[in-house]
């Protein structure tokens, strides 16, 4: 689902927490009302989220005009910026898309002013963002015959800005191709996104899928099984290890166990080499509440992960936006990182 439109300095942003069963925008007119709604769960994906903030930073641009070429202008630049950094505290993506539109490339200072040159700056970050989204389904789909059958573990995907991404973007690009003879879907609790927004997503394009609970996977995979397991991942370590979605680790096992070839998900953005391995993540717990909430009256307690760290050798393959990565990932997460170039798709198909 398109999450996210740009026309005349207005922003509208899909509120995220109330589809699939409501369809409601939020219209931002000024960088302060993106900033308050990035702070909400109207924007859940962080790549939705950096793009917005893009573009809230060209919103303070366009309201401050009137100081350009002075040092209030700046100084209005900077207030911004912090206030969009700290509408997602910790948020790799969001500070890496305010740092990239904050300095223009040469190319559009030269011949322009400051103003239009972080405008085009906020439009080319998107942009690059659907190029890489797009190029990440090829290299997926590459992976593909016909007649694969996959199964998908996924807590994100279903929100973009102009291409749908990861493992259901994947997924559609291979089904449109005629390449997969089926989807399954892995139900996650407790979020549910598989069954309340993939297969809707899924569904508007025609595309069948079968959905399953999460703690049957591994009995799928005895029973049916899979050429391949998709799962999209958060952020990846040097060594390899994968930060992703909490069910991710027991299904990769599973696919361990049953010699099913187990990808992560995730753009070259998101390998992380100043962390050694998964220890860097931590060990962070989620909501209680998100275990507990179907349960009142009780005094039972809840207890959730925040996220699941995946061992390096439970991962057959990286598929990311720029190449596929495989063991030892030492050498080529570092390789794929430092010197593979992003790469430009010219025709959108």
């Amino acid at each position: 689902m398109v999450a996210m439109q740009w026309q005349g300095g207005v922003l509208s942003l899909l509120d995220q927490g109330a589809y699939p069963q409501e369809e409601k925008w939020l219209t931002c007119n000024t960088w302060e009302e993106t900033a308050q709604a990035l702070a909400t769960p109207a924007v859940q994906e962080e790549k939705v989220a950096a793009i917005a903030a893009a573009y809230g930073y060209a919103q303070a641009a366009i309201a401050a005009q009137d100081k350009l070429g002075t040092d209030a202008f700046q100084a209005a630049l900077d207030q911004a910026k912090e206030q969009l950094l700290a509408s997602r505290p910790g948020s790799r993506d969001v500070a890496a898309a305010l740092a990239f539109v904050e300095t223009p490339p040469e190319a559009y200072t030269k011949n322009a002013d400051k103003l239009t040159a972080i405008l085009a700056t906020a439009v080319t970050f998107d942009r690059q963002q659907v190029v890489a989204d797009r190029n990440l389904c090829r290299n997926g789909t590459d992976l593909m015959g016909e007649g694969t059958r996959i199964l998908i573990r996924t807590d994100r995907g279903g929100f973009h800005s102009a291409s749908p991404t990861g493992a259901l973007g994947i997924a559609r690009r291979g089904w449109k191709r005629e390449l997969l003879e089926q989807i399954t879907l892995c139900e996650g609790r407790p979020s549910l996104t598989a069954g309340t927004l993939l297969a809707h997503e899924l569904a508007r394009e025609d595309i069948p899928c079968t959905v399953i609970p999460d703690h049957a996977a591994a009995t799928f995979l005895a029973q049916q099984g899979a050429h391949m397991v998709l799962a999209d991942g958060i952020l990846a370590a040097k060594n390899g290890d994968l930060k992703a979605p909490v069910g991710t680790y027991e299904l990769a096992i599973a696919c361990y166990f049953h010699s099913i070839p187990f990808y992560a998900v995730l753009n070259a953005d998101d390998i992380d080499l100043e962390a050694a391995d998964g220890s860097a993540f931590g060990q962070g717990e989620g909501d209680p509440a998100k275990v507990t909430n179907l349960l009142p009256g009780t005094q039972a307690k809840g207890w959730t992960p925040a996220f699941d760290v995946v061992p390096a050798f439970l991962i057959t393959g990286m598929i990311t936006d720029r190449n596929i990565a495989c063991a030892p990932y030492e050498e080529t997460l570092e390789e794929l990182v430092k010197h593979t170039p992003r790469k430009t798709i010219i025709h959108f198909d």
